[in-house]
Parts: structure tokens; C-alpha cells; sequence
């Protein structure tokens, strides 16, 4: 009897351990590709901010604040591809795949034309 007590005591630690082991490892962050995304998309932002700031303080001269809304554009545009990478991948269809392509040309010529 006292050892089927001590083997339910057994079973009853390691379930509360295998708990914990289980609660930590879900509190711990993972940084995986949307991690990264965040990130760049928080740089995206300051890039912009900075720009806006600088063409509010600087009235006359906004070459500064030109390349920093420039470095903003290219983030914003690179998280906009990669994120509708993720989405075309998922969505396995020629016409997607087409559109995807065609819609990156475009952005990425014009876009160089442009600077």
C-alpha cells in the first residue's frame, strides 16, 4: 500500500515538473521570420518618422530627409514583397503566382527610375 502511495506521489511530481518545463518553454520568446519582420518594419517606421521630422525642421534643405523617407520607402516595400511572398506561397495558383511577379517588376523599376 505505502509503495503504490509513493508511486502516485512519483507521478504526481512529474507531471507538475513536466508542467513547468512546459509553462517556461512557452514564456521563452522565439525569434523566428515574423520576429525579424517586426523589427525591420519598427526601423521601416522610425526611417519615416525621422524623414517627416527633418522635412518639418529643415524647410528648405530635404536631402537628408529625402534619403532617410528613401531608406523607409525600401523597407516598407521589402516587408510588402516578403509578406506577399508568404501569402502567394500558401496560395499555390499561376495566376498569383504571375500577378506577384509582375507587381515586383513594376515596384522595383519604378522605384529605381524614380530615385
Amino acid at each position: 500500500m505505502e509503495e503504490n502511495k509513493e508511486e502516485i506521489a512519483y507521478v504526481e511530481e512529474t507531471k507538475k515538473d513536466k508542467k513547468k518545463k512546459k509553462e517556461t518553454s512557452e514564456t521563452k520568446k522565439k525569434f523566428g521570420i515574423n520576429s525579424f519582420l517586426a523589427f525591420v518594419a519598427y526601423i521601416g517606421i522610425g526611417c519615416i518618422a525621422i524623414a517627416l521630422l527633418l522635412t518639418v525642421i529643415l524647410k528648405g534643405n530635404t536631402k537628408l530627409s529625402d534619403a532617410f523617407n528613401s531608406v523607409g520607402e525600401v523597407i516598407a516595400y521589402l516587408i510588402c514583397v516578403c509578406l506577399a511572398f508568404t501569402w502567394v506561397k500558401n496560395h499555390r495558383s499561376i495566376a498569383w503566382i504571375v500577378c506577384y511577379v509582375i507587381f515586383v517588376v513594376t515596384i522595383v523599376v519604378l522605384f529605381i527610375l524614380n530615385v
